[in-house]
């Protein structure tokens, strides 16, 4: 259930300036705030556009494999662990591989070894095992 729930909040998360875009445009009258939309717009349109490619397209690919419960599956030493993104889903190195997982239902260790259930478009842990 957390990578419907994480990938909901992705999507809030890409798509959030058009709604507040949208809320500042029906409440400002001043012609000088506009200024400010013509200087971000451009920025947030990049924004939303590599949040869709590299985020959301392989997890809506994933949506399949998740509601079958067709997960991939590997093994190894965790060499690097990501836990304070912003913005995005942390993620850590697994064999030089990357993969993202939900810190509020795995805890995941440097130089530990995981066995490890993921999505295999975005990557995403869905069960993580430490192996001794």
């Amino acid at each position: 259930m957390d990578f419907i729930v994480d990938t909901l909040f992705q999507i809030f998360f890409a798509f959030f300036w058009v709604i507040a875009l949208l809320i500042f445009l029906v409440k400002e009258r001043n012609k000088k705030r506009y200024l400010f939309l013509i200087i971000f717009i451009p920025l947030f349109m990049i924004w939303t556009t590599y949040s869709y490619n590299y985020v959301l397209k392989p997890r809506f690919k994933d949506i399949s494999y998740y509601m079958s419960k067709d997960y991939k599956t590997t093994s190894g030493k965790c060499s690097n662990v990501n836990a304070k993104s912003k913005g995005t889903t942390p993620s850590f190195l697994l064999e030089g591989e990357t993969y993202y997982y939900n810190p509020w239902f795995n805890k995941i260790h440097k130089d530990r070894n995981y066995k490890l259930r993921y999505l295999p478009n975005s990557k995403y842990v869905i069960e993580l095992e430490e192996v001794k």
